[in-house]
């Protein structure tokens, strides 16, 4: 399947000018503080799109921005010295003079306007490497299908590379128009002897098009050293600038001969009604309609590269891919795939029995990212080696002995499945479904923040949930540090504590979230689809019914009081729909909403869509309630339920698809910032994290005593009355609902899933989460049941109940964001009982945080408003 690799010989030919002597090491911490790509897993695909520094991004959107404020015209011609120094960047570069430089769009639409300049004519010689990128080969034999060209493939020598002598013999056999290939293949970490063909190619007069899109960024590439004339390269790769930037060089004299088959304003000028002329310079190649900011982004990275120094990154790069080529070579069932002469940045290779397409994603389940090339992309290359396709790794400035390592152990994992390195912390791997809707025994939960822990009972009975009881706390179990030995059997068994020390874990995770109920599920998703090495820790069993959480339903609405919020409301529906789509279950009902209150309330709900309606046009948009005398309403179509334990399962299962690692019975008893990472303890063990993430609902207080002060939990009695569905109280008659009633808020929705009408009081006693929560007094349901009455009178008993947490604010807006001080640790609670239809947008929106994107639309729920002062 792949050829035995060897030691390049010395006679071997030159690839490419040599590097000049060393001076300084590579600071690849420093490229990695450039680089927040690089703390998002481990990258490996320099060679299709390799990560930006901050700068080059910044570069990007500052122009785009400007474009924005002043208009495209404008921000250009602001920007116009800017952009004409990129085109001096790529002359330093490139060994050439800016007029010989285009810029265009990408490598391949640079290669195509040269080759088409050449006008090639039927019988013309095209002598090409194997080496070639497929666009390439592809316009040759279309030239030469369509008009006569003949293209000949120059063999390769025992080295892999193009065979000098051979590429002589041809040159003297007859005229050729042209001789191209490829610096760097697509296919292999091949260096081909560019200036041993650009020698040669001098020395017959014959025009020589190298292909420098993969070594332009790792190799010194100096067109008058090399000898060729014209050259294409891309800015995605190993320049680390922006898709969508290309360059062209072509050098004098052949530029004065080169006539584009279809020249552009950019690069012409119509002097007459019949007439024009091109420009001098190589500008006559380009297309007036171009991307400046990403012009600017190239310009950006290539300013990087020449800070750094070419023979620098060079160096670094070769003796990083070297490294790991050797590495991967003693992997048993991994076989290298390079040619001898290999000696750039990309290794390629193959796993026995494995296509390479399920070793890229078997990797990047382990957050290791790179990529298979198929043989459809070289086949000059790779069919005379027998490949059909390689698994290529590539990498860059900012991969650092880590990700090596964990590019190398991944890959061992891959090979040999049957290796199951166990974590420190029990982590639930992925699986059909989660459990959800049951109460946590005591064999599946963990002691809480802030408790000494003891042994279980285990003769503990099931709570009733849901038939009108609330189940009281369980008592904890011995944590992982107090595990024993059972003793006895039944009733009367008990644990015997040995106790053990907490187990450090010397692996650093990206992220670590703590509570995975509806928003720390989310979020847990979010890091862990942008590749993140995420863990998620639940104290209780997942689905348990002592947060906020749990039940059955919850309400999404676009009414709110303050304009605030309806941007986060519209990201939120959005954020819905998306979970919808990935997970391929409805989980938003849409029934409409009304929301009434009196006329005279000083903060009256509205909201994008939405609309005031009187008592009259209430009651025929929703029969099944009756406003008080003195209300109105405001309607809001697109308002709806959510299935809350479909979205709780959709989020997790989705999470662990994407790697992410899932430890519940798993307490937090503590954490503190280190540098910056953070220490989180564990009873069993002690993590390290770069970014913590407490979504711990009515727990927050706990592990943020300084948000004590500002937060307060209470206990909430919803309940389930007698309704037939099929009357004004079931989906024909009624929608989403609230009223503000003198007993308190009451909100509910239609008997739908045939439990009954379910209604609930927006208030209720301050609570301690750690305390018991005994199940709804007799007063409390007849004061719910006496607000129901009041406007829903078609209602009937009390069925069950069952009570749930608010973690409140004085406004009742939320705590999103940063601790202020410690960047590393973010907190997402205090939803003060609306909060649930915003789950997945704040999820991503978490997601967006920890890799360094802005969220300004959070910057009213930051945690920094509660401290004015700045005194945390």
């Amino acid at each position: 399947m792949s050829a035995p690799v060897t030691t390049r010989t010395a006679s071997s030919h030159p690839a490419s000018p040599p590097l000049a002597p060393q001076t300084r090491p590579l600071n690849v911490a420093a490229e990695r503080t450039r680089t927040p790509g690089s703390f998002t897993g481990h990258h490996f695909n320099a060679a299709g799109a390799a990560l930006p520094a901050t700068g080059t991004v910044e570069a990007v959107i500052e122009h785009f921005r400007a474009e924005s404020l002043s208009g495209g015209y404008e921000a250009a011609q602001h920007a116009a010295p800017a952009l004409s120094a990129v085109y001096a960047r790529v002359a330093d570069l490139l060994g050439a003079r800016p007029e010989e430089v285009a810029l265009v769009e990408s490598a391949t639409a640079g290669w195509q306007r040269a080759v088409s300049a050449l006008r090639l004519r039927p019988g013309d010689r095209v002598l090409a490497a194997r080496s070639s990128y497929v666009s390439s080969a592809l316009q040759l034999l279309s030239a030469e299908r369509d008009h006569g060209v003949r293209v000949e493939l120059l063999p390769n020598g025992p080295d892999g590379a193009v065979d000098l002598g051979a590429l002589e013999t041809a040159l003297r056999a007859g005229r050729a128009a042209l001789v191209t290939a490829a610096h760097m293949p697509t296919s292999s970490g091949l260096v081909e002897p560019a200036a041993g063909i650009g020698a040669l190619t001098q020395a017959h007069g014959v025009p020589f098009l190298l292909d420098a899109t993969q070594s332009l960024g790792q190799l010194p590439v100096d067109m008058a050293a090399i000898g060729c004339d014209l050259l294409i390269g891309t800015g995605r790769k190993f320049l680390r600038a922006p898709r969508g930037t290309g360059l062209l060089a072509v050098r004098r004299p052949l530029l004065d001969r080169l006539i584009p088959e279809a020249p552009d304003v950019r690069g012409a000028r119509w002097i007459a009604e019949r007439s024009w002329e091109l420009v001098p310079d190589a500008k006559r190649f380009e297309l007036w309609e171009a991307a400046h900011a990403l012009r600017l982004g190239l310009g950006a990275a290539l300013a990087d590269l020449s800070a750094l120094g070419v023979d620098t990154v060079a160096r670094h790069l070769a003796t990083v891919a070297a490294a790991l080529r050797e590495r991967l070579a003693a992997v048993p069932g991994v076989q290298i795939t390079d040619p001898p002469a290999a000696d750039g940045a990309i290794v390629t290779f193959v796993v026995d029995g494995l296509d390479a397409t399920d070793v890229q994603r078997e990797l990047a389940r382990r957050r290791v990212h790179l990529i298979a090339v198929p043989a459809a992309h070289g086949r000059w290359d790779m069919d005379p080696r027998g490949l059909t396709k390689v698994v290529r790794a590539s990498v860059h400035v900012y991969n650092d002995d880590a990700d090596v390592d964990a590019l190398v152990e991944a890959v061992r994992e891959t090979a040999r499945p049957r290796s199951t390195a166990g974590d420190s912390v029990k982590e639930r791997r992925p699986s059909g479904a989660m459990p959800t809707g049951r109460t946590p025994r005591a064999s599946d939960t963990a002691s809480r923040p802030g408790t000494t822990t003891s042994a279980p009972r285990l003769d503990a009975a099931p709570s009733a949930s849901g038939s009108g009881a609330t189940p009281s706390a369980p008592e904890p179990p011995l944590s992982q540090e107090q595990s024993g030995i059972l003793i006895g059997a039944g009733a009367d068994a008990v644990l015997t504590p040995v106790r053990r020390a907490p187990t450090p874990d010397s692996r650093i995770r990206d992220a670590i979230v703590v509570g995975l109920g509806v928003h720390g599920g989310a979020a847990l998703r979010g890091l862990a689809a942008r590749g993140l090495d995420v863990l998620g820790l639940e104290q209780y069993a997942l689905g348990h019914d002592l947060g906020s959480s749990h039940g059955a339903t919850r309400m999404i609405r676009r009414a709110y009081p303050h304009p605030d919020w309806d941007g986060l409301v519209d990201t939120a529906y959005q954020a819905w729909e998306e979970l919808e789509h990935a997970s391929k279950t409805q989980l938003v009902d849409v029934t409409g909403g009304l929301y009434a209150a009196p006329l005279d309330r000083p903060d009256p709900l509205r909201g994008p869509g939405c609309r005031q309606v009187g008592a009259e046009e209430a009651a025929r948009i929703f029969p099944g309630l009756r406003l008080p005398a003195g209300f109105g309403a405001v309607h809001d179509p697109r308002a709806g339920i959510i299935d809350v334990q479909e979205a709780l399962r959709a989020q997790l299962a989705l999470a662990e698809r994407s790697g992410a690692a899932i430890s519940d019975g798993t307490p937090v008893i503590g954490w503190e910032p280190d540098g910056d990472q953070v220490v989180v303890r564990t009873p069993g063990t002690v993590l390290r994290t770069r970014r913590l993430l407490l979504c711990t609902g009515p727990w927050t207080a706990a592990q943020v005593p300084s948000l004590a002060p500002h937060l307060t939990v209470t206990r909430i009695v919803n309940a389930y009355f007698a309704a037939d569905p099929a009357g004004p109280l079931g989906r024909s008659g009624l929608g989403s609902f609230s009223v503000d009633l003198p007993q308190g808020l009451l909100y509910g929705f239609p008997a739908a899933d045939g439990r009954g009408l379910k209604a609930g009081l927006d208030s209720g006693p301050a609570w301690d989460p750690d305390s018991a929560r005994p199940a709804a007094t007799g007063a409390e349901l007849a004061l719910l049941a006496e607000a129901v009455a009041q406007v829903l009178p078609g209602a009937g008993a009390v069925t069950e109940s069952l009570t749930c947490l608010y973690t409140n604010t004085a406004d009742r807006r939320f705590v999103v964001g940063e601790i202020p001080g410690l960047p590393q640790v973010m907190v997402a609670s205090a939803c003060s009982g609306h909060g649930f239809k915003f789950g997945p947008a704040l999820g991503e929106a978490l997601a967006d945080l920890v890799c360094g994107t802005a969220r300004p639309d959070l910057d009213f729920l930051s945690p920094a408003l509660l401290f004015p002062g700045g005194a945390w």
